[in-house]
């Protein structure tokens, strides 16, 4: 039966809710519940325009729930009476407001809705480090220029997790992660850097409120962000009042904390595209879309290297041929692998996998090429299955070598997503051997974002019974679980992996010159 002590997590993605049970004492996972929002986006805004509404996130935390509770009993947990800490992630950038009263009637642009693209280039040059477009700082420039007398009512702007925190406790607050998800680089005093805020202020001409009233205050992990009142107790379910709540953390924060990676091991998210966060030593100040600049929960600095062109390749690729045989996807996955195993990597043509533009490349409008194709190319499929797998590794190494001169090299990768699917590990050893870098990937970690927000609530828990967990990294390495399996680069297979990357980065170099 559970004793109280088990961990609430909310993780609010970008097409709806999941949340888990978490019992530290036994790493385990106790109940899950899930509820997509009520609408994919929001109806009724101009065309192209991708909104939510804050009200989605609250409205599939109060449905998944009750599914939770469900899942639970019919585990033989019994009820969900209490619990020790709430942990809330969500997917970053997202901008949320809140009026006067503290509701919110505006919709909440998601990081990938177009406007902000001007934006971005222009709070580049004023604030002196790369502004994405998807940066929440984009859309609130934005909204400003566009939407002045909506803009004008704003009484509070944040991101998603912390809209859904503020619902459940009234507190306007954010981890170090999120928020430095919305206007970059955090200031000296671990808040969003009110300097920055000026300049912005000044550029509209002081017409609106201060940003810097506007903002969350930000609360590093292990502190409490506030705890459930009334209305978020009703929202929960019943949950008691009072049950502390940690910092709301992005989504690719408590990836990088479920992986429990420590100083540059790279935890990488290897499916549809491949996002790679690592914590390092030392900050990083971004000139361009190859590696973006965040922070840590615990506000260490944190580095994202984000391939577009994952796996998606390979996936369309089976996708087509199980369509034309009739037969399983995974079944021809398997197949098409085995053939890949077989392709003599020197023997192989080139391809450049960038066939939805690749911003680690700085080739935002680029497709894919392929180069020294002969007979092989056309009449061995294994030539193709190897090619869109080897392909995004080298992406990958590409926007590594951007950091290497600023940080060292990478340490280990810490693998999750689909790429561990791959029969008899031949998509992880690739890696190892493209990469020149050991790869690791532990069992039991399917629970990726809401297991980290899991963790921050455990943290949090730890420090307010007065007990001492250490660091970040140690406490959540000691929620880690089941065995690792490592893939060593082959020393067989170095010389050849550094002669394919080497042609694949001056082609590179080429092709952005011709783009310039």
């Amino acid at each position: 039966m559970l004793s109280g002590n088990e961990l609430l997590a909310i993780d609010a993605g970008t097409q709806g809710v999941s949340v888990i049970l978490w019992c530290p004492q036994r790493r385990s996972l106790l109940g899950v519940g899930e509820q997509a929002y009520e609408h994919a986006y929001a109806p009724g805004v101009p065309e192209g325009h991708l909104e939510h509404r804050a009200h989605y996130w609250s409205d599939a935390v109060r449905s998944a729930m009750r599914q939770l509770r469900d899942d639970a009993r019919e585990r033989g947990h019994g009820e969900v009476e209490r619990v020790a800490g709430i942990g809330v992630t969500g997917h970053m950038h997202c901008m949320v407001r809140r009026d006067a009263d503290g509701n919110k009637p505006f919709g909440c642009d998601l990081w990938n809705d177009p406007r902000g693209v001007a934006e971005s280039e222009q709070l580049t040059d004023l604030l002196g480090e790369h502004m994405p477009a998807r940066w929440t700082g984009c859309h609130v420039l934005a909204r400003m220029k566009d939407d002045p007398e909506t803009w004008a009512r704003a009484a509070g702007v944040t991101v998603t997790s912390g809209s859904i925190v503020h619902d459940l406790t009234g507190a306007w607050v954010l981890g170090p992660g999120d928020a430095s998800g919305m206007f970059g680089t955090l200031g000296a005093d671990g808040q969003i850097d009110r300097t920055k805020l000026g300049k912005i202020d000044a550029l509209m001409g002081h017409r609106f409120t201060p940003l810097a009233e506007l903002m969350p205050r930000v609360v590093r992990a292990g502190e409490v962000a506030g705890t459930l009142n009334a209305q978020g107790s009703e929202l929960l379910g019943g949950l008691p009042v009072g049950t502390p709540v940690a910092p709301p953390e992005g989504d690719q924060q408590s990836a990088l904390v479920a992986c429990a990676g420590d100083t540059m091991e790279l935890a990488l998210s290897a499916g549809t595209s491949f996002t790679g966060n690592l914590t390092a030593s030392a900050g990083y100040t971004p000139r361009d879309e190859s590696v973006n600049a965040l922070a840590t929960p615990d506000g260490q600095p944190m580095l994202m290297v984000c391939v577009r062109n994952g796996t998606v390749g390979f996936a369309q690729y089976v996708a087509g041929l199980a369509a034309l045989a009739g037969r399983p996807f995974g079944e021809i996955a398997d197949a098409l692998t085995d053939l890949a195993q077989r392709v003599d990597p020197a023997d192989a043509c080139m391809l450049w996998p960038f066939f939805q533009g690749e911003n680690v490349a700085r080739l935002p409008h680029a497709r894919a090429v392929v180069e020294d194709a002969g007979i092989g190319f056309a009449a061995d499929p294994g030539v193709m299955a190897r090619l869109l797998l080897e392909g995004p590794a080298f992406t990958l190494r590409y926007g590594l070598e951007q950091l290497r001169p600023h940080t060292g090299p990478v340490k280990r990768v810490l693998l999750t997503g689909g790429a561990l699917k791959s029969k008899g590990g031949f998509a992880p050893q690739l890696f190892a051997d493209t990469l020149g870098i050991p790869v690791s990937a532990r069992a039991g970690d399917e629970e990726g974002t809401a297991k980290g927000a899991a963790v921050l609530a455990g943290y949090m828990a730890e420090r307010l019974a007065g007990r001492d967990p250490g660091s970040l990294a140690a406490y959540a390495r000691s929620q880690a679980t089941g065995e690792e399996t490592h893939w060593q680069p082959d020393t067989s297979r170095r010389g050849i992996a550094n002669q394919r990357y080497a042609r694949f980065a001056k082609r590179v170099e080429r092709m952005q010159k011709q783009a310039e």
